[in-house]
């Protein structure tokens, strides 16, 4: 058997380079194509912020063509002037991945850095934060770099973003509503949007008993105000994930009668009428015709905390019937399931079926 030939290191895609310091290594000349950089720090927690304040490096050699750039595990943020030198080097970036970190530091120096960074990416299509945690006021400034603008100052007219992810990871036990920016997260969301993701999942390690939390419907309030007002809603929405936040079913009927051709939508809906919520969610999803696949995660208001949640679900239940009468509006839901809180525990009472079925 003829072994293959080995492999041309100028047609590799893709890198990652672990650092241990915020010097990041030249790169050679065959790495000219690379796509996409992923760069992941094992910086010990000891020696993290002391290295804060030491000299870094960004060479020259960085592929120019890079489209991709993911950046893991730098806990307590970069250097300021980091980002900002890794952005002059890198302005053809479509996508950044920020994973697992405290992205614009503790200091004043810090959060700017982090903002000129987003200033200088002007075709930046995607961008993921998946348990990225920043300072307040963060996302409220660098909105006007991730989305439609028509500046005639040279490198700041861009078309925005496209798709948006927005991740956490944990349980209401954990308190992380308290750390995430959740008013000012809502300004990231833009005209050029075709996905919109504002996801809080359950931790995996959690074994018992343990629910997601959202925000409450008054801040739920202005994510709606910005998926649906003229200057900021977007005009070919085809997913959206909302389950960060609480949303009354009038809230959520506000936003899908604007966004009617979604394919995909996961929502945080507050349950403050037993008898009438299942249908009204029904009712509601039924204005989207493109609609393929639905989550409602449901939020038991004040009133019914004391109620269990199978009770909940029991009473909201929809029928075949209404499964069918759904089917019939939305020809190609394929999927439509629902749960409490995401609570691991409640999974025997999660709804999951082709509707029509």
């Amino acid at each position: 058997m003829v072994a293959p030939p080995p492999a041309d290191p100028s047609q590799a895609q893709g890198a990652q380079i672990t650092l241990d310091s915020f010097t990041v290594p030249p790169f050679p000349p065959s790495a000219k194509n690379l796509k996409a950089l992923t760069l992941t720090s094992v910086i010990p927690s000891q020696t993290y912020a002391s290295l804060l304040t030491l000299p870094y490096e960004v060479p020259t050699s960085l592929p120019y063509a890079l489209e991709s750039l993911t950046l893991e595990l730098f806990s307590q943020g970069y250097p300021a002037g980091f980002l900002t030198a890794l952005a002059n080097r890198l302005p053809n970036l479509k996508s950044v991945v920020v994973y697992q970190q405290e992205f614009s530091g503790r200091t004043e120096e810090q959060r700017k850095d982090a903002v000129e960074f987003f200033r200088r990416l002007p075709n930046l299509r995607s961008l993921s934060f998946l348990d990225g945690f920043v300072q307040r006021g963060f996302f409220g400034e660098v909105a006007q770099w991730v989305k439609w603008n028509t500046s005639d100052v040279p490198g700041e007219a861009r078309r925005g973003l496209m798709f948006l992810e927005v991740n956490y990871t944990g349980t209401a036990e954990r308190g992380l509503l308290e750390k995430i920016q959740g008013k000012e997260l809502v300004e990231l969301v833009g005209p050029g949007l075709i996905s919109l993701s504002t996801n809080m999942a359950v931790a995996t390690e959690d074994d018992h008993g343990n629910r997601i939390e959202a925000f409450g419907t008054e801040i739920g309030a202005g994510l709606v105000k910005m998926l649906t007002e003229e200057e900021s809603y977007p005009r070919g929405l085809r997913a959206v994930n909302s389950t960060l936040f609480r949303l009354t079913l009038t809230q959520l009927r506000t936003v899908l009668e604007k966004h009617k051709n979604v394919m995909v939508v996961n929502v945080t809906v507050e349950v403050d009428n037993l008898k009438t919520f299942g249908k009204e969610v029904l009712k509601i999803l039924g204005g989207c015709a493109s609609l393929e696949q639905a989550e409602i995660v449901i939020a038991p208001a004040a009133a019914f905390t004391e109620i269990p949640p199978k009770d909940i679900f029991d009473e909201i239940r929809p029928s075949v019937a209404d499964l069918n009468a759904l089917s019939s509006k939305c020809s190609k839901l394929s999927s439509l399931k629902a749960n409490v809180m995401r609570d691991p525990e409640l999974a025997d009472f999660e709804l999951q079926q082709k509707a029509g079925v």
